[in-house]
């Protein structure tokens, strides 16, 4: 039974892969169902500001959007924007460290995983290599995983089991599993791929800062029709800096950002994002569409206010995203495209522009830039 307590730890996971397992231990039968997602509770005064702007919000978040070829996101390296991403990141590793998360070694093996490995191909080829990105392993038979807007990825025991195999042999010792499914390493490895890459277009799109900035306009659009009805009810000047108080609470705002998660259109952004990052790093973007094609079978139907488009929404767009891709490859007056090392090397350019020479972070970068001049 769910903790009537709020639990900001079930907000953080409820993901495209995140899977609740239930164990029936009277038949040892394993079941398993996507997450639902529940709404957190608010005070009256709240529901009546949402009531009044209802219309609006199902308008905005519950529809699903049209297929698109999203754009590349430009990162907002400005100091707010760098400093809201910190936060929300402390706010969320508390959580983690809850379940005992801990950083995985370079070179450490998990599950048959070099997660380190993966997770530094793909950084590379996002638009955010500059991040110190780093790994961490925390225990949850549910397949769930995240990254946080400061770089940090975390993995679930329970996602990478689920990934060795698609349902755990639980006579193996903890940790110790490797790919049991009869398909090759490199297919299971361009699955993990794609999870991770998923997670990683959310930090290299900012969502978190953008949905910062819309919950602060709708806040703001909450506020002053609370003001418009407390200056008709002549309720006086108290509900009105009340309700002014709360549109300019950022720690609110930072603790709604946590709690609400993504909207649909940045769940399909990153997936296709992700899959770009895929393709980039080397990964065969097949294995993408066999994983989310598994993962209907998880998916309960119906659900009002969804924030997560249907796993079969996303297998359509995915898939019809990379025939296009393969059209443009294939049209004979196509430019050449550019190799994954000629793509991060620019990426890391254009990131060292954006701070001083000699600074820390354009060292850091030019660290990287050495690294890849060494692998051409």
């Amino acid at each position: 039974m769910r903790n009537s307590n709020y639990d900001l730890a079930s907000k953080l996971v409820r993901r495209p892969w995140s899977v609740v397992r239930r164990t029936d231990h009277t038949t040892h039968t394993t079941d398993y169902r996507l997450r639902t997602t529940d709404c957190p509770c608010r005070p009256p005064w709240w529901r009546a500001s949402c009531l009044t702007a209802i219309s609006f919000a199902v308008g905005a978040g519950c529809v699903t959007p049209e297929y698109a070829v999203r754009p590349t996101p430009v990162p907002d390296e400005s100091g707010w924007a760098r400093e809201l991403e910190l936060t929300i990141s402390a706010y969320q590793a508390r959580e983690f460290e809850r379940k005992l998360a801990r950083l995985v070694q370079p070179g450490e093996r998990l599950f048959g995983f070099d997660l380190n490995r993966v997770v530094d191909n793909l950084s590379r080829v996002t638009e955010r290599p500059y991040l110190q990105y780093s790994v961490f392993l925390y225990r949850d038979r549910d397949p769930n995983a995240a990254a946080l807007a400061d770089g940090r990825v975390y993995l679930s025991t329970g996602m990478l089991n689920y990934l060795a195999d698609r349902g755990s042999n639980e006579s193996e010792p903890f940790e110790s599993a490797s790919p049991r499914s009869g398909r090759m390493p490199s297919e299971v490895e361009a699955e993990l791929a794609f999870v991770i890459a998923h997670e990683l277009a959310h930090t290299a799109a900012q969502h978190l800062v953008k949905r910062y900035r819309q919950l602060q306009q709708q806040q703001m659009m909450m506020a002053l029709v609370g003001l418009g009805t407390a200056i008709a009810t002549r309720e006086g000047g108290a509900p009105a800096q009340r309700i002014a108080g709360v549109a300019n609470d950022v720690a609110s705002l930072v603790n709604e950002v946590i709690i609400s998660g993504y909207s649909q259109e940045q769940e399909l952004e990153s997936d296709q994002l992700g899959i770009r990052y895929v393709i980039r790093a080397g990964y065969h973007p097949q294995a993408a569409l066999a994983l989310l094609e598994d993962f209907k079978r998880f998916e309960v139907p119906g659900g009002f206010l969804r924030t997560h488009p249907y796993i079969e929404r996303r297998r359509q767009d995915l898939e019809r995203y990379l025939i296009e891709l393969d059209a443009a490859r294939q049209h004979p007056f196509a430019s050449p495209s550019p190799t994954p090392i000629d793509e991060a090397r620019k990426r890391l350019l254009d990131a060292q522009k954006l701070y001083p020479v000699g600074s820390q972070s354009w060292k850091n970068l030019q660290q990287q830039l050495d690294t890849l001049k060494r692998q051409q």
